[in-house]
């Protein structure tokens, strides 16, 4: 036993020493956002392999030495931003970390990476979770409208629940494209797809080509728009028309955490166009068409409609048939981490419901992100989404129906004088209602209306996308990912048209039931490589991937069911059709990208990739991509810095080319068509080549010049980037003309040239900042000028489609010009001679003889009397947020202002009758005693390309939101444990400003297919604990 004591007590010594050289360090690590204490995080001594972690209180202990002052502690969490803290003699320390998801308002994700904002190269365009949220939109889309210069958002419709086209820096091609990422979206009327140019590719969460409607607002944590060709080159093809990246909420490590957003409010029909009541009807049609030299007759009113106008009273249809509506939306989420593993589960409900009965839209949304950081080395993660949305709506003519007819119309049979009179005495009472208005017109409007059993057309859709990902750290600086997304989409619509719609009119009824389907998925290999190195920092990124997307539609519909099935019973009608359609296309991909900084003020970068389309033709299916980008972080250089002006200088060039694949799948190949034919005597069906296949069909190629400049004022309180771009798109994809020889009248090929050039401007500025006061301003701006270049075989017109106004293509003009007649106003008394050389008189529309020949023809396009009138394409639009804050009130405006658009007005040219028609817009008409110059007279006869005058500018401002918030203190927040709690009151869309007549200038729409306006006031709150 000696002996042994003997041998351990140098050990015992040698212990003691050690001890002696390190002392015990204490501390915690606490959530900087929320103060909640992290578990689970690494607590290291720089240099060393000596660390430990926190427990489940976020406290740790540590062993440090206790000579020196060079040493640090590096505390890091999966989720966090690491940091580090020198030591020196402190016996306990408390750190904080912030969040990865804070951080993301210093970063850009610019695709398969992301960069800090001051190391940007490209012209990309960032929208906070604060403002998608603002304005409570059911659509991400719609939160981007007036937010990011350069992008066009438009919507489509009232009707609830629609979809928002999106337009990145212009139109780049002709040909609709059905098959593009974004096209054609099952969440619209999916027998006739939207098929939209312009939309850009959606990434969210890696899912490529994903839907921006698939996630809910309040799980969005920042949108990312790439617009420059040298930004949306690493998205190769698929990236043509620009790149919209979504980065969702993610969970961070600490204690759980729930978040409830929560809105109501109602929603009123509002900015309704004016329509004449009875009087002024009977006044327009009879007064003043007799003033204007017309024989009129009071006999064009019946003794139902003459009690209307006698009485004083008048029928509004619309009203009748709109009513308020609920604006709902609620969002729970619970987020957290633990161990190196973070969580965020969310789950959501939007309804949106119409002005019309029997129109909403409700949607469910779940949401699932988990990353979890197995070891050292690997890294794995998955985002999920699911969604369901229903559509249900009434009918899809009543609304026009109910602008058509007339103010004397007899809703209600008890209100007839005479039924016999208007035939309503053939059919009775129909439920109270009057079947034909006491006028033997349409089907009244608020009958057909009031059930769905009239007509009633609905759509479900039910979609699924998900990513998951592996990250695996090679070697220092080397990380291998590799990433699998998948979407699923299926829409499901279904219509019934009854008895008393105005499509069946008392006859067959008709049902319909169609079924569609995308499917798609994306398989990504991606190597990434970061080198620091003295002044230089090099990144590396090599990428592969495979896409492959399916299409499928199956369509029967049905005529004459034997009662009110709806689409369930359809075995039982009198006839059916059925057809169907499947599609599928491929693409495969290699990347390089390569960034380079040096001096933290000359930054790189060069970007190579490679496509493989299926669709095009053997031997064109592939192309390579290029981009180069340069930036100069000027303000960091001491001759700017001397000057003491800039708080921030960058300058940056970038030229890029993409390439645009707009073809079916099949446009290469040829099809077969069905033919009839005889076969002797008797009539045969047969097959028959379907169309003329190109062989040579290739890629349409656009190269884009960017020049861009970030300045920054005031320490930063004044900002702004400015962009300046140059983008050419040529070789492209439209339809040529065939000599008659061939058989065949067209042909796809790769004819014709287009650009797009413009500037874009973004100001932030800190107009008031105080301890308790703070007012803040984003303007943006966008300038684009559409240009077509070159048409086939030098031609200077041609047709988009049928030979249509709005189907025009003039070489030297934008795309989606109008090539009409350009109205003059009206042809007043003091001009009577003249009009009559033109065959007119007084009350007409003045049409511009173009080539003075004496006289309005349409006849060879440039020669005649036709001309360039306007396009659908804005001169310009801007964009304005005002914030306030005032201790813990806070208040927001936001407006919008389009400029130049010109539509032909959907509303003028449907809804201004002559003496004796229907119902009209209540407008400015001209009369011998009212020389208008506005809108040609009642009365007078039709002219020749009168509609010329519906041709208008559609420009108009609108102040889209305004919002006033309350934040409860953090004192009383604390005693009632919780985080946050604010409180709002919103109003959406209160006013709006234009010389637009009739309808919604933002879409020139004409009540079919529609809703009306509305304004809508919303509370909500916000509570996080």
């Amino acid at each position: 036993m000696r002996k042994i004591l003997l041998m351990m007590l140098p050990l015992f010594f040698i212990g003691t020493i050690v001890w002696a050289q390190n002392r015990p360090l204490t501390g915690t690590v606490k959530n900087s956002e929320n103060g909640a204490a992290i578990v689970g995080a690494s607590v290291v001594i720089k240099g060393t392999t000596k660390g430990t972690v926190t427990n489940n209180d976020g406290k740790f202990t540590l062993d440090v030495p206790t000579k020196g002052n060079n040493n640090v502690l590096v505390i890091s969490s999966v989720g966090f931003t690491s940091t580090e803290i020198k030591l020196t003699n402190q016996t306990t320390i408390s750190a904080t970390l912030t969040s990865d998801s804070k951080q993301l308002e210093d970063a850009v994700v610019i695709g398969y990476g992301s960069v800090k904002k001051k190391d940007l190269t490209g012209a990309v365009g960032t929208v906070s979770a604060k403002e998608i949220t603002r304005g409570n939109p059911s659509n991400a889309t719609q939160a981007l409208q007036g937010q990011v210069p350069g992008v066009l958002v438009t919507k489509l419709s009232n009707k609830p629940g629609q979809l928002w086209s999106i337009a990145i820096r212009g139109e780049n091609t002709i040909t609709a494209n059905p098959n593009a990422d974004g096209a054609t979206n099952l969440t619209l009327v999916s027998s006739n797809p939207q098929n939209m140019n312009t939309e850009p590719l959606v990434v969210i969460d890696g899912v490529v080509g994903g839907k921006l409607q698939d996630i809910s607002p309040a799980d969005i944590q920042t949108i990312d728009i790439l617009k420059d060709a040298s930004s949306t080159a690493i998205y190769g093809s698929r990236g043509a028309n620009g790149v919209v990246i979504i980065t969702s909420k993610r969970g961070s490590t600490g204690k759980p955490r729930v978040t409830v957003d929560f809105y109501s409010g109602r929603k009123t029909p509002d900015h309704l166009p004016p329509m004449q009541d009875a009087q002024q009807f009977y006044k327009s049609s009879l007064t003043d068409a007799a003033l204007n030299g017309a024989v009129v007759s009071e006999t064009m009113f019946n003794v139902n409609e003459l009690a209307i106008i006698n009485g004083g009273r008048t029928t509004d249809l619309v009203g009748a048939m709109t009513q308020p509506g609920i604006n709902l939306g609620a969002n729970i989420a619970v987020s957290g981490g633990t161990n190196g593993t973070n969580y965020r589960f969310s789950g959501g409900y939007i309804q949106e419901d119409g002005m019309q009965a029997h129109t909403t839209y409700k949607k469910y949304n779940l949401n699932a992100a988990v990353d979890s950081k197995i070891t050292k080395y690997l890294k794995v993660g998955f985002t999920l989404y699911a969604n369901y949305s229903a559509n249900p709506t009434g009918s899809f003519e009543a609304l026009r129906t109910a602008y058509r007819e007339r103010p004397t119309s007899v809703i209600y049979y008890k209100d007839l004088v005479d039924p016999v009179i208007g035939k309503d005495d053939i059919t009775g009472s129909v439920n109270g209602y009057a079947v034909r208005m006491g006028r033997n017109t349409a089907m009244n409007p608020v009958l057909e209306a009031s059930s769905l059993a009239n007509y009633t057309w609905t759509r479900t859709v039910a979609s699924q996308m998900g990513s998951a990902y592996g990250e695996l750290n090679l070697v220092k600086g080397l990380v291998f990912k590799t990433t699998i997304s998948a979407s699923n989409q299926h829409a499901k619509q279904d219509e019934y048209r009854g008895t008393y719609s105005k499509s069946v009119n008392l006859g067959l009824t008709r049902g319909s039931v169609e079924d569609d389907y995308i499917t798609a998925y994306t398989f990504d290999n991606q190597l990434t490589y970061n080198l620091e190195k003295g002044k230089s920092k090099l990144n590396v990124t090599g990428l592969q991937s495979a896409f492959k997307t399916t299409t499928e539609m199956n369509v029967g519909s049905v005529t004459n069911l034997p009662f009110n099935s709806f689409w369930y019973n359809m075995q039982s009608a009198g006839s059916y059709s059925i057809g169907s359609s499947f599609n599928q296309r491929s693409l495969s991909s290699y990347m390089g990208r390569i960034n380079y900084t040096f001096n933290d003020k000359y930054l790189f970068t060069f970007t190579g990739r490679s496509d493989g389309a299926s669709q095009l033709a053997e031997g064109k299916k592939w192309a390579f991509f290029p981009s180069g980008a340069f930036a100069w972080r000027l303000g960091d250089e001491n001759f700017v810095k001397d000057l003491n002006v800039f708080s921030d200088l960058k300058l940056r060039v970038s030229f890029g080319q993409v390439g645009n694949s707009v073809v079916s799948p099949y446009q290469t190949s040829a099809t077969l068509a069905g033919t009839n034919y005889s076969f002797g005597q008797n009539a045969g069906i047969g097959l028959a080549p379907g169309n003329l296949p190109n062989q040579q069909l290739g890629w349409e190629r656009s190269e884009e010049l960017n020049l861009g400049l970030n300045v920054g004022f005031f320490n930063n309180r004044v900002t702004a980037a400015i962009e300046v771009y140059n983008r050419t798109t040529k070789d492209l994809i439209m339809r040529q003309a065939l000599p008659t020889t061939s058989g065949f009248g067209t042909i796809i090929a790769n004819v014709g040239r287009v650009s797009n050039k413009g500037v874009e401007m973004l100001l932030n500025t800190t107009n008031i900042t105080t301890k308790n006061l703070m007012w803040t301003t984003s303007l943006n701006f966008t300038k684009n000028v559409n240009r077509l270049e070159e048409l086939p075989n030098g031609a200077k017109y041609g047709w988009s489609g049928g030979t249509n106004p709005e189907n025009a293509l003039a070489v030297g003009h934008p795309l989606k010009s109008f090539l009409y007649f350009q109205a003059a106003g009206i042809w007043q008394l003091g001009d009577s001679a003249e009009a009559k050389r033109y065959g007119q008189v007084p009350g007409q529309v003045r049409i511009v003889d173009q080539n003075n020949d004496g006289k309005i023809s349409a006849g060879v396009i440039g020669q005649d009397d036709r001309v360039i009138v306007g396009s659908q394409l804005p001169n310009y639009t801007l964009g304005m947020t005002n914030r306030v804050s005032y201790k813990n009130l806070d208040v927001a405006v936001m407006m919008y202002y389009r400029n130049g658009t010109m539509f032909k007005n959907g509303f003028m040219s449907s809804y201004i009758s002559d003496a004796g028609g229907g119902a009209r817009l209540n407008l400015n008409y001209w009369t011998r005693n009212n020389p208008s110059n506005e809108i040609w007279g009642m009365g007078i006869p039709g002219s020749n390309f009168r509609d010329a005058i519906f041709y208008q500018d559609a420009s108009f401002l609108r102040i889209s939101d305004v919002t006033f918030g309350y934040t409860l203190p953090k004192a009383k927040t604390d005693k009632m444990g919780i985080d946050k709690m604010r409180f709002y009151l919103q109003l959406i869309n209160p006013a709006y400003f234009t010389k637009y007549l009739g309808g919604d200038p933002e879409y020139n729409g004409a009540a079919y297919q529609d809703d009306v306006p509305s304004s809508t006031v919303t509370f909500g709150f916000n509570l996080g604990f």
